[in-house]
């Protein structure tokens, strides 16, 4: 049966670049003001949350610093606090969490708190970006040292099902709507400019990231990816430094979509499967240079795998495997691979629906919420 060419629906772009938008600009006036004066921000986070606010706030002019960094002075923030007040005059924590209900997020938020609060320091911030003021974390913003931006994209679980309370909801417009917030505020930051800044960056950048992805789902190397990630085989999303979370971000969707027709997907690394004939492996590299992507390259395709690359440049990787290049700096690559890649599960979903092929209901009721 020949493969059906999909639709190439990606008009959920424009939903999170309204989103963005639409943010309330004192709200968020006062969030850039404390990250802008801070001299130390630790970034918290889980899932793909914590990967959108990491490439987002990656590269970024200022000591920034992740809870499991090894260099990171405490096992949580109640060790580290103390430390960090004694090496920088300001530090703000900041978080990304969708619900506002995150279990880590929500614990350190509370933990820092009760530490402002007990040891009346004034060098700690508090700055939060969810999709509910109105959750725990949320609630931050009623605090001194508090400050939250509510970001539209969440939907809300159905009731008539239980099965995004088992596998989770892809919350696709949320998570690129804080990418594309945090990477334009990052760069506001570094350039010294206003808050105001950030969002005349959003506005040029959203115009770019519609032509570009919009260029990658009609290209043929599009509708073959598409036709291998259907057929019974693996994938595995490859990439180091801060490419590696944006292949986390995409395995996390893929797998949900792969597992329900009986196959996997996986972030490469120690408990990713050795190639087989058949299987996918997805690289992503600015550069297109790096050793150990070559590497895993070659043993795929000895093996007789499929290689898809996104990279940024004309490079070794790019002439090695079916590649789409993105044509953009370092500090934007990461931001726009991760929208390039987004619609993949979505236009799987799409094909197999096509296909006859019955898929769960929390599925389809996340592919009904995106695309329609």
């Amino acid at each position: 049966m020949p493969a059906k060419k999909v639709r190439k629906r990606i008009g959920y772009i424009n939903g999170v670049m309204k989103n963005v938008h639409n943010v309330n600009k004192n709200e968020f006036e006062a969030f850039y003001d404390d990250l802008n004066s801070a001299d130390c921000i630790v970034l918290v986070g889980e899932g793909r949350s914590q990967s959108a606010l990491y490439i987002g706030m990656g590269q970024m002019d200022k000591w920034v610093r992740t809870m499991v960094d090894v260099d990171f002075p405490g096992r949580n923030i109640v060790e580290a606090a103390p430390v960090l007040e004694k090496k920088y005059d300001k530090i703000a924590l900041l978080v990304n969490s969708g619900s506002g209900e995150t279990a880590t997020p929500k614990i350190v938020v509370k933990q820092l708190a009760d530490y402002i609060e007990r040891e009346k320091t004034d060098k700690f911030t508090i700055d939060a970006v969810v999709s509910n003021r109105n959750s725990s974390i949320g609630r931050i913003r009623e605090k001194d040292y508090g400050t939250v931006v509510e970001l539209g994209g969440r939907e809300k679980k159905p009731t008539r099902a239980n099965a995004f309370l088992k596998h989770g909801i892809m919350n696709d417009v949320y998570e690129l709507g804080s990418l594309l917030l945090f990477q334009k505020t990052k760069e506001a930051i570094n350039e010294k400019n206003d808050y105001m800044n950030v969002f005349e960056k959003i506005e040029e950048e959203s115009k770019i990231i519609r032509t570009m992805v919009d260029k990658f789902v009609r290209s043929d190397n599009y509708e073959r990816i598409i036709d291998k990630l259907e057929t019974r085989c693996c994938v595995t999303m490859g990439g180091l430094g801060p490419a590696r979370n944006v292949a986390k971000m995409t395995a996390i969707r893929l797998q949900h979509v792969k597992r329900a027709i009986g196959d996997e997907a996986y972030l490469s690394g120690p408990f990713a499967p050795r190639p087989r004939a058949g299987d996918i492996l997805f690289l992503l590299s600015w550069s297109g240079e790096t050793e150990p992507l070559q590497g895993w390259c070659r043993e795929q395709k000895k093996y007789g795998g499929y290689v898809y690359s996104i990279v940024g440049n004309e490079s070794t990787l790019s002439r090695e495997s079916e590649s789409f290049i993105i044509e953009s700096s370092p500090t934007t690559f990461y931001a726009r691979a991760t929208f390039a890649l987004s619609p993949l599960p979505l236009h799987l979903v799409e094909r197999l629906r096509e296909r006859g092929f019955k898929l769960p209901e929390y599925i389809m009721g996340w592919w009904h919420t995106v695309m329609q």
